[in-house]
């Protein structure tokens, strides 16, 4: 009977996936917003009051009240973003985040009524602009999830400016793409987009106190983690950080509903807690790995304060924490090309590493076989790792070779891409406080950091490095400029990179 049951449950599942799957089609269609009508709630109750540290520093918010792009780094001036979302000089994931609305968590700071009332015009803006669903990426999965969350979380604070039209029209907005979002819950969504869906939907059907939608979406979740694997579809550490942050407000809200959070859900908040743990720098930030934005550490602090230790003696693969006397190196093994970081004391030196490919239209195998091993002897580490996958249905291997020493003072590092034919830079971020002086007799330079610290970089003689110095990011929450060495290599050893980094 119980198979019977569970054949029943499946399909029932597989006709509301694809019923979702035919909502996402349909909702790109120029009259799709008809079918979103709905009459304005009655009362509408920010149910999470959650608070937690900002992302960013306060340095960030200046007297000219800009915003700073987490994707980019970008500076806009907050009374400029209705331009802005209309312009040409945004790239698409710029609008995007423009259109979650998450800057207008500056409203909980002391702003006055003016202040205010602008911003409610912005809101109003992008109602009667992007009221079109079609409209991409304002109505993307992500952007809509995170809008009517930040709308809900900073509903109390908007309604006091507001009057009896602007409430309406931004009461029906709320529940139209609270509609939206549920019609398409159950979409397949990558991690970070699924919990964001659900968390809007779970604070919305809390602040319209309809209990039985809250409880669909967070079965829904319960059956969604279940079925994949969320340690390895986060590809970044920065989403790791965000789909725990999610949970935790669904967490909340399963409080306030005194209900018990289903175990699914609390198993995978402690994995993910105990890889921010692990990746956490000595300065309190976490490795980005190429990302351009990094939380501050006391909002990072807040995050993992809201789970629990796991007690388990789990041990997680993805990434790789080497620790010296006085340095950390953290690499990320999922990655074909193995990025790295490394931190000297509460000084970050390395802020990711990476491979670029000069041609744009090479097509990459979506597997790569990636292995590694790892020698210790007398705390000095020696890491070696290999990828093998397809280039334009060529098979290629790269191979990363790593050294260092027991004090975090001598690091030594190899790349190696097989196939020639391919032309590569390597790239490696560093500080952005930095001088740089050439060395007179060997291929490398001075680095002098603003603490009076004197690092020197070495390389084969084949190879070429370039700088630029004005490469803009938020590391742990304060703006930061920082460092691009990009390096090539002589046609003799083409592909092939050999350095070392030393403590002067």
């Amino acid at each position: 009977m119980s198979s019977i049951s569970n054949i029943f449950s499946r399909f029932m599942r597989h006709i509301k996936v694809n019923g979702a799957k035919l909502h996402s089609s349909l909702s790109r269609t120029p009259f799709y917003s008809i079918t979103m009508f709905s009459l304005p709630p009655k009362n509408i109750q920010n149910r999470l009051n959650l608070s937690f540290p900002s992302e960013y520093s306060i340095d960030l918010i200046s007297k000219n009240h800009i915003v700073v792009l987490k994707c980019s780094g970008r500076s806009i001036f907050i009374k400029n973003i209705p331009d802005m979302l209309t312009s040409g000089s945004l790239s698409d994931v710029e609008k995007s985040e423009l259109h979650s609305f998450a800057w207008i968590s500056l409203l909980d700071l002391n702003m006055d009524r003016q202040w205010r009332l602008l911003i409610r015009s912005h809101i109003d803006f992008w109602i009667k602009r992007f009221k079109n669903t079609a409209e991409q990426p304002a109505w993307s999965i992500y952007a809509t999830s995170e809008r009517l969350y930040n709308w809900i979380m900073q509903y109390n604070l908007i309604s006091k400016t507001s009057d009896a039209l602007f409430s309406t029209i931004f009461a029906e907005s709320i529940v139209q793409q609270l509609k939206f979002l549920r019609r398409q819950m159950r979409l397949p969504l990558k991690l970070f987009e699924k919990t964001a869906l659900i968390r809007a939907v779970v604070v919305g059907s809390a602040a319209l106190n309809d209990h039985k939608k809250f409880e669909l979406a967070i079965d829904e979740l319960s059956v969604y983690l279940g079925e994949m694997d969320p340690l390895k579809s986060c590809q970044t550490t920065l989403e790791i950080l965000k789909v725990l942050r999610t949970l935790i407000d669904i967490q909340a809200i399963v409080a306030f509903h005194k209900k018990n959070m289903p175990p699914e859900i609390s198993e995978i908040m402690s994995k993910l807690a105990k890889i921010i743990r692990n990746i956490r720098h000595s300065d309190g930030g976490i490795s980005i790995f190429q990302s351009e934005f990094t939380p501050s550490p006391t909002y990072i602090d807040a995050v993992l304060s809201h789970v629990r230790k796991n007690d388990q003696k789990e041990t997680y693969s993805e990434y790789l924490r080497l620790q010296s006397f006085g340095g950390t190196t953290f690499i990320h093994l999922k990655n074909k090309y193995f990025p790295m970081e490394f931190s000297s004391g509460t000084q970050r030196i390395i802020l990711g590493s990476y491979l670029y490919f000069l041609d744009q239209n090479l097509s990459f195998s979506r597997e790569a076989k990636i292995d590694h091993k790892l020698h210790e002897e007398k705390n000095n580490v020696w890491f070696n790792g290999k990828s093998s996958f397809f280039i334009n249905g060529r098979s290629t291997d790269f191979e990363k070779k790593l050294y260092i020493n027991n004090l975090g003072t001598d690091l030594r590092g190899e790349e190696l891409l097989s196939d020639e034919s391919f032309s590569v830079t390597h790239h490696m971020i560093l500080p952005s406080e930095i001088s740089i002086t050439p060395l007179e007799y060997q291929n490398g330079f001075f680095m002098d950091l603003k603490s009076g610290v004197r690092w020197m970089w070495n390389f084969s003689e084949n190879t070429r490095f370039s700088f630029d110095f004005e490469r803009n990011g938020i590391l742990n929450g304060e703006r930061k400029q920082f460092t691009l060495l990009t390096i090539t290599t002589g046609s003799l050893h083409k592909n092939k990179l050999r350095w070392s980094l030393k403590l002067i």
